[in-house]
């Protein structure tokens, strides 16, 4: 899609709330914010009425116009009058019409189940029943991410309706290790497939440099089979996605753009990307799970790195040999056709950032909820980089920060499920 060319209509997001409640649903906003740099929402809530204009007229307007109503559930909101007779009742005869996409997000342990939407399905779910809500920042970063799938689902609803953009390309034309593009355009990343498999993750006692964080080594299964980024994304790539979606362009330390990966992006502005690629694609796009990463960085081996126990300036970038990134794929690729696992930039990858795997899930999923020994709120990156030893290269070797965290050293690639 060139830029400014077919521009879709934002989803429109409706908040309807107890003022009680204004910390949190200000807290759930800032876990969507980055739809709304994207372009992907618009959202609305009371706060946002003019001084004199008839608050009802205004509430009621937008509250018709929605089209994903969120109804942000506690005792104060289900003890408001106003809640239930006016935005409850006409969030729900909407949803019965199938003019809207009505959410209860319940922000506090509350008797809920007896409500009227107690039929639809709530965030969190009963996976995560709401008294183990101890950590609201954690339980909104999930009920952030399930609206964001609504949005998602919502926009490619639209798309099938109007006709489809792009052929997809059916995952099982695609062989094992062959790479692919799921739209013929620069701006969108070679993938390459992967085999379902398993493998020892984290390394053995004995590995020469190891650190502690990096055991106990356990036995992942991955049984689907999945696509990694064939390198980093680039600039050029990432700067599409800023044309596209109004968002400022990050630095390039005066080294250059084009096919160098990008660097100063967050673990956030990395899982908006992939937001975004997934609805240009319509494709289920997303930040590979630290084990898919290992799993793919490994290719099969046991050894230091995937060329072996031991890593040369001809095999990667590193300890600031060159001193500045360089172009992806300037270096060999491991053996399953992935370039730059090793050196140029870390990766972002999906999961919480824990001191040790115990607790780890060993179905290759994402470790996500925090709730390990030691874990932190930090997300976890992955592969060395261009000013770090080797002993940071090793297939194995794992570091963290805060999401919102950007350095020169520090990029991603993504990841999509095939099967």
């Amino acid at each position: 899609m060139a830029d400014g060319e077919n521009e879709e209509k934002p989803v429109s997001l409706f908040y309807s709330y107890s003022h009680r409640d204004e910390e949190l649903r200000r807290k759930l906003e800032d876990h969507l914010a980055g739809l709304r740099w994207n372009g992907m929402i618009t959202d609305w809530h009371d706060r946002n009425i003019d001084a004199g204009d008839e608050w009802a007229k205004e509430i009621d307007r937008n509250l018709t116009s929605a089209d994903i109503i969120l109804l942000l559930v506690s005792a104060s909101f289900i003890a408001s009058k106003y809640c239930w007779s006016i935005e409850v009742k006409k969030a729900l005869e909407r949803h019965d019409r199938g003019e809207a996409k009505v959410i209860p997000v319940i922000l506090r342990p509350c008797s809920w189940h007896a409500t009227p939407f107690a039929k639809l399905q709530a965030v969190p779910t009963d996976a995560k029943p709401v008294t183990s809500w101890s950590d609201p920042d954690e339980a909104l970063y999930d009920a952030a991410s399930r609206i964001e799938r609504a949005v998602t689902d919502l926009q490619q609803q639209r798309r099938r309706a109007a006709g489809a953009r792009h052929p997809p390309i059916r995952a099982e034309a695609i062989k094992d290790f062959a790479a692919f593009r799921d739209i013929d355009a620069p701006w969108c990343p070679v993938m390459v497939a992967l085999p379902a498999g398993e493998f020892l993750m984290g390394s053995p006692e004995d590995e020469k440099e190891r650190y502690k964080n990096e055991g106990p080594q356990h036995r992942v299964a991955i049984d689907r089979r999945f696509a990694m980024g064939r390198h980093p994304v680039t600039f050029d790539e990432y700067d599409h996605f800023c044309a596209a979606t109004k968002r400022e362009k990050p630095g390039d330390y005066g080294w250059g753009r084009g096919r160098r990966p990008v660097v100063d992006v967050s673990w956030q502005d990395a899982r908006a990307y992939c937001a975004w690629l997934a609805n240009e694609t319509e494709q289920p796009y997303r930040l590979p799970s630290e084990a898919e990463w290992e799993y793919a960085a490994r290719a099969g081996t046991t050894t230091r790195y995937a060329f072996g126990d031991a890593i040369a300036p001809k095999d990667a970038n590193y300890g600031s040999n060159v001193g500045k990134t360089t172009e992806v794929g300037a270096y060999p690729p491991n053996a399953w056709g992935l370039y730059d696992i090793h050196g140029n930039v870390w990766d972002w990858v999906e999961d919480v950032y824990n001191n040790s795997y115990r607790g780890a899930p060993n179905d290759g999923s994402a470790w996500t909820d925090g709730e390990g020994e030691n874990s932190s709120r930090g997300r976890v990156f992955r592969g060395g980089s261009w000013d770090f030893n080797p002993r940071f290269l090793r297939s194995a070797n794992r570091i963290g920060n805060e999401p919102d965290f950007r350095i020169d050293y520090l990029g991603f690639r993504v990841a999509r499920t095939l099967d």
